[in-house]
């Protein structure tokens, strides 16, 4: 892997964690103000996966 696939990668579990919180947010907001039940349920596993972007490890390619 060349080293730089290994600069940004980083960066973007970051980023793609904040988008899925952001999601998550709104989510949330739909599901206590319009579809209470329906917005909750999917709002939760879209934070758990925004957890998992966030903690994610490094690949081992970019370990040095």
């Amino acid at each position: 892997m060349k080293q730089i696939d290994c600069l940004f990668e980083r960066a973007s579990s970051v980023g793609v964690a904040f988008a899925l919180l952001v999601i998550a947010v709104g989510l949330s907001i739909i599901g206590v103000t319009i579809l209470p039940v329906l917005g909750i349920f999917l709002a939760i596993p879209v934070v758990i996966v925004a957890g998992m972007f966030f903690f994610s490890p490094r690949s081992k390619e970019c370990h040095i």
